[in-house]
């Protein structure tokens, strides 16, 4: 099954990205990067937050490769 045949069916819808919008997103992962390395959070907090921080980059580089 393709992304057109999910398309067709209702599942996704296309998505118009703005430039606010991936600046946004760059800035969610400006704070999570900070934010992981604040004292006193255990290893694995530190890794969910890092790691939000790198889906959010991910999700702003596709979406700028979208415009």
């Amino acid at each position: 099954m393709s992304l057109s045949d999910w398309e067709r069916n209702g599942w996704v819808t296309k998505h118009q990205t703005s430039r606010n919008e991936i600046r946004d997103l760059l800035q969610v992962v400006e704070r999570d990067l900070a934010d992981s390395a604040a004292d006193g959070l255990s290893a694995d907090w530190r890794m969910n937050i890092a790691y939000n921080g790198g889906v959010q980059g991910a999700i702003a580089r596709i979406a700028e490769g979208r415009k």
